[in-house]
């Protein structure tokens, strides 16, 4: 066991290494019950591509807890060693959040997967600043000689102990924090109907060409049906959705995917190239407006008879299944009028071999019936040479 100078309290590095523990648990749980997170937070953040890696991702939230539980079972001199992993950790963190937050992009990091608010503001900025600080505790503690397990025996009984439990609480409230709830309207918009209720679709303005005049929304389904995707350009889940429109117009040639935002078209094409070639306008917000303002990501199906035909629904996962569910229709669709044309050939052509058989049996016995009065002709000739000769 470490020896300290007479009269040092020790409560604070174990409050310290306790309260590091504990939210390296809790991040690592919460991620292991949100997994889809982790991605839309990867992304959010704009973690380089080398890290971004399907394995990585799934091992994340085990090694934070495996990082947990090394911080309180390791003694000296390998306390060290954990702690500066942990400091380099929570510092990564800290950068990373607060490079979105300077930008002044809309994200969210869902740091603790589904526990408390996912969105990055400049309270997750003063959370992992808190938590750096707490980290670097456990460096000091561990580089003269201190552990978790060397605090557990020098407890003590002064103040510390209150601030501690002061530090403990504000470190759990900036993590369980609830980001601003929506509306309740907004929440039933969200909600999937058992019997979904077609409404007509909103009367509202869009602009579907660059410099080109408003139309309806109700107008843009005239001829095929439109998925409408409510997208942010800052946000993770959005990014993801982004990068998956192309693969679904190709899956589904049928329907025509469209991203909407309230940005001029050559804004949106400086800031995302890949919206450009499915992008509308939402002139003035009029979309998300009618719809009740829907969290983005969003998606609405418009149908071709002027009416809603799905949505509609937020989130990422809602998304891509609502899609993946309209892709599944379609495909067997497709694959029904494939089967309805194959078979429509096969009884043309086996009316035609039918057509052929009889031209052919009528040709033959034509020409059957030819050669008999052929040979009758011939017959008839030859009785009359004989009764000539006679």
């Amino acid at each position: 066991m470490a020896t300290y100078p007479e009269g040092v309290d020790l409560t604070p590095a174990l409050t310290a290494w306790l309260l590091l523990a504990a939210v390296l648990v809790a991040s690592g749980v919460g991620k292991l019950r949100h997994p889809e997170g982790t991605a839309e937070a990867m992304i959010a953040l704009k973690v380089p591509d080398a890290l971004n890696r399907p394995w990585l991702l799934r091992a994340h939230p085990w090694a934070e807890i495996v990082l947990a539980v090394l911080l309180l079972t390791l003694p000296h001199p390998a306390s060290l060693g954990v702690a500066v992993v942990a400091l380099a950790l929570f510092t990564t963190y800290l950068l990373l959040v607060w490079r979105v937050v300077a930008s002044g992009e809309e994200a969210s990091c869902n740091c603790f997967g589904s526990l408390g608010s996912g969105t990055v503001d400049g309270w997750t900025v003063t959370r992992n600043a808190v938590l750096v600080a707490v980290a670097l505790v456990t460096v000091v503690d561990a580089a003269t000689g201190g552990s978790a397990i060397a605090r557990f025996g020098d407890l003590g009984t002064d103040w510390w102990w209150v601030l501690g439990l002061v530090v403990t609480a504000a470190v759990t409230y900036l993590v369980v924090r609830e980001g601003d709830a929506p509306a309740a309207d907004e929440l039933e918009v969200m909600e999937p109907e058992e019997d979904y209720l077609r409404l007509p679709i909103p009367d509202v303005p869009v602009r579907a060409q660059e410099g080109g005049a408003e139309t309806s929304l109700r107008d843009l389904a005239g001829e095929r049906a439109q998925v409408l995707l409510l997208l942010n350009p800052g946000c993770g889940p959005c990014k993801m959705i982004t990068g998956r429109v192309a693969d679904w117009a190709r899956e589904v040639p049928e329907i025509d995917f469209r991203v909407l935002h309230a940005m001029t078209h050559e804004n949106a094409r400086e800031l995302v190239p890949a919206w450009d070639p499915f992008y509308v306008q939402e002139v003035g917000g009029a979309v998300g407006s009618v719809f009740g303002q829907p969290g983005r990501p969003a998606a609405i199906l418009l149908g071709m008879d002027g009416l809603l035909a799905g949505g509609p629904v937020q989130g990422h996962q809602a998304v891509e299944q609502l899609v993946a569910d309209l892709t599944e229709q379609i495909t067997a669709a497709r694959e029904a009028n494939a089967e309805a044309v194959r078979l429509n050939e096969e009884h043309a052509a086996e009316a035609e071999r039918l057509e052929s058989e009889r031209v052919a049996q009528e040709w033959a016995q034509s020409e059957e019936t030819t050669d008999g009065a052929t040979e009758g002709s011939e017959s008839d000739s030859a009785s009359s040479r004989s009764a000539g000769a006679r």
